[in-house]
């Protein structure tokens, strides 16, 4: 498809985000010609508040400043279009700019609705604290009466063993019983387990955002390397090689909030391995303008194309396969990532492997 000559400056991207063509009112606000920013990534050109959504099947808008040729920056509205094919699959992106602050009215409404979002954020986070506090008591109540339960289970079948006599009928039918009472109980008890996993992790990310943070100097290397060596036994049951850069910068962070974020990281790499070939991941660190970039790259099973979206929800897996797991991984890191303005992607090929990028502002660097 091309771009649309219009009078909107507009964008036409690839599913990764690649700037494929512009029109010419782009070119006319930002002083680019379409050759010098074709094949670069979108957020080399425009800055997204926050961290940029990914790229989904639904239109959004974005508060965005764009970097103009002269190195000035400018406030625009940013509204992203899918184009679907044929099976309701985006293939392309549209990106149309639009200085919406000289639209009184719209720029009303815009500050009304981002204060309702706010206090809905606001209210979802009581709501969810609330809830996981709820849900704590019966969850505890339940794993206390199932252990309680197997006691008196196989306190009463050894009573009845001992009634019952040595015949191998009566054993054998006592044998089968207590095999499948205490599974039962095993299930609700690891049912109740997962529960409570669940409930914790809700109360960390409910809490998210008024957590205070220990930021202290962190020699990322030497915190990368203490994850991977807490992962040495599962790295050699894969038959999987690590490599790491010889060095990375020190930021300037706090080392638990470091430590979750890239722990889950590559829990995920190790996690999502190939069994039908060695195992490899890689981890560098890299910097463009504005940020230092850290990827985590593994030869793994990848991500199928229908299932990215769902890499960045709670409770969601990104593979069909049975892999055990909580879905909350991914969601938690990049929330943690946002605690300091940072940002994590993905690039993915089926079949092939997955990397990771977690990008971080430079100001954090020492």
């Amino acid at each position: 498809m091309h771009c649309p000559d219009t009078q909107m400056p507009t964008i036409v991207l690839g599913t990764d985000g690649t700037i494929i063509e512009t029109n010419r009112a782009f070119t006319e606000l930002s002083g680019y010609q379409g050759e010098a920013v074709s094949g670069r990534l979108l957020h080399e050109v425009i800055l997204f508040e926050g961290e940029p959504r990914p790229l989904g099947t639904r239109e959004t808008f974005s508060e965005v400043r764009l970097i103009k040729s002269s190195g000035t920056r400018i406030t625009l509205l940013a509204i992203l279009s899918p184009v679907l094919d044929q099976n309701l699959r985006p293939y392309r992106y549209l990106l149309t700019l639009t200085d919406y602050r000289r639209i009184p009215a719209v720029a009303q409404t815009l500050a009304a609705i981002e204060s309702r979002v706010e206090v809905s954020e606001r209210e979802m986070r009581t709501f969810v604290s609330s809830v996981s506090h709820d849900l704590r008591s019966p969850v505890v109540s339940i794993k206390g009466f199932t252990g309680e339960l197997s006691v008196i289970t196989e306190n009463f079948l050894k009573q009845l063993g001992t009634v019952l006599g040595p015949s191998g009928d009566f054993q054998a039918l006592l044998a089968q019983y207590r095999e499948e009472m205490l599974d039962a109980i095993g299930f609700v008890e690891a049912s109740a387990r997962r529960v409570e996993r669940l409930v914790n992790l809700l109360v960390v990310y409910s809490k998210l955002e008024g957590m205070p943070l220990n930021n202290q100097p962190v020699e990322m290397g030497g915190l990368i390397r203490g994850i991977a060596t807490a992962m040495r036994h599962r790295l050699e049951q894969k038959g999987c090689r690590l490599s790491l850069e010889a060095s990375f910068p020190t930021l300037m962070i706090d080392p638990t909030v470091a430590e979750r974020i890239f722990g889950n990281i590559i829990d995920n790499a190790v996690k999502y391995l190939d069994p039908s070939r060695e195992g490899a991941i890689a981890i560098k660190s890299g910097e463009n303008d504005r940020e230092v970039i850290f990827s985590v790259r593994d030869n793994g099973i990848g991500i199928a194309d229908y299932n990215r979206h769902k890499v960045f929800m709670f409770f969601r897996r990104a593979t069909d396969l049975e892999i055990p797991g909580d879905g909350v991984g991914m969601p938690l890191a990049s929330a943690l990532a946002k605690r300091y303005r940072g940002r994590i992607w993905f690039e993915s090929e089926e079949g092939r492997g997955t990397t990771f990028h977690v990008a971080f502002p430079k100001s954090l660097v020492i």
